[in-house]
């Protein structure tokens, strides 16, 4: 029997090869939370008839349905592929030393397609008398993302996901985990702008894909495959953040001023995997800096909220590099 709580509450992932057709989810995730559930809609009668004063029972009928939640993860040096794909869209893999550290591989991942990119997520949820309930999700994507860090604190990602329906029938799998999984916090974290090292005390990164969710057709309550619309204008797709650092001097406030963009490197880098190469994920960006000018609140050092967001300057936007033991994702 589980434990009758959160304890023992599981969440599983595998790969569809199409949308209509639910994976056998294969891949486990140590998670901090979730919130995935069913929006089941009610279509209601508003036609009358003489001495009708209540909604009767065959005036009304089930509607559209679709599921949608957040996923909160802890940033691992394995596994984390299948997530950044699916945020993402492409993905290219590499060995950046063959002969030397066959064990090293390098996935980069850039903004690219998402359709067909579909998954099955399955939670398993314990009832109150030690029996874990598989709630299963096809047909999930990612809508928008997090990778956020403080001081004090682990490297979280949490990924927002859209779905097709919510399943109580398929069997609980078995959770199933990497052997050698470890986790990337705030000491493993560095960010540098323009080339130069900064101290920041935290960062959240956002990324939105523009993904269409009432997409619905005649014959049919689930939605069909949700597909890129894009989020402001003619921007398929925005990816936000915010810095909070020291207020060192004016360079960053004159970045915003003057409305300069610059490169920056967020890179989390974690033990050694062989020879001279370490766990990472780097996200290298090009990024404009929207504000703000600092100001004193009280007697403490001061600090300086930089809002950033991603610009495409023809040679840079925004990748993803996650170096790793993992062959493919």
């Amino acid at each position: 029997m589980a434990i009758p709580s959160g304890l023992d509450a599981q969440l599983m992932v595998g790969e569809q090869t199409d949308y209509s057709t639910p994976a056998t989810v294969d891949s486990g995730f140590e998670f901090r939370s979730e919130s995935l559930s069913l929006d089941s809609q009610r279509i209601e009668s508003s036609a009358f008839r003489p001495g009708q004063r209540v909604l009767r029972s065959n005036r009304w009928r089930q509607s559209q349905k679709s599921t949608s939640g957040d996923v909160t993860m802890e940033l691992a040096t394995v596994s984390m592929g299948t997530w950044f794909k699916h945020m993402f869209g492409s993905v290219s893999t590499s060995q950046p030393d063959a002969t030397n550290a066959a064990s090293v591989y390098e996935h980069t991942f850039t903004p690219g397609p998402l359709k067909g990119k579909n998954l099955t997520v399955q939670v398993g949820r314990p009832d109150e008398s030690g029996t874990v309930q598989p709630f299963t999700y096809p047909g999930c994507k990612v809508s928008s993302w997090t990778l956020s860090s403080a001081v004090g604190e682990f490297a979280t990602l949490a990924v927002s996901l859209v779905g097709q329906d919510e399943d109580t029938t398929t069997s609980l799998e078995t959770a199933s985990y990497p052997a050698d999984i470890d986790l990337l916090t705030f000491v493993d974290g560095s960010i540098t702008i323009a080339g130069s090292a900064v101290d920041v005390r935290s960062i959240s990164l956002e990324g939105t894909n523009g993904l269409a969710t009432d997409d619905y057709v005649h014959g049919a309550r689930t939605r069909r495959e949700p597909t890129e619309v894009g989020t402001e204008g003619s921007q398929a797709r925005t990816y936000t953040g915010t810095i909070e650092k020291y207020f060192a001097d004016l360079t960053a406030y004159n970045r915003f001023v003057q409305g300069t963009e610059a490169e920056m490197v967020l890179l989390y880098e974690g033990t050694t995997i062989e020879g001279t190469f370490n766990y990472a994920v780097e996200v290298t960006a090009n990024v404009r800096f929207d504000g703000t000018t600092p100001q004193v609140s009280d007697t403490s050092v001061l600090m300086q909220s930089l809002p950033i967001k991603v610009i495409d300057n023809g040679t840079t936007s925004i990748s993803a590099l996650y170096r790793t033991t993992d062959q493919t994702v």
